[in-house]
């Protein structure tokens, strides 16, 4: 039996957690993020860890 990642992680944010590459600032939003809402940086999503 092959295993599916939905299987395995069926974590389904409702809002996103989303940290600045540039000035560290944690933002929580319900919709897509593309840059910082302080300093205009990129941010990544944190919401799920990764390995």
């Amino acid at each position: 039996m092959a295993l599916h990642n939905s299987v395995i992680d069926d974590y389904h944010p409702t809002e996103g957690y989303y940290e600045c590459r540039s000035c560290r600032t944690r933002t929580v939003s319900a919709t897509h993020l593309s840059k910082c809402p302080d300093c205009g940086g990129s941010v990544r999503n944190i919401a799920v860890a990764r390995e």
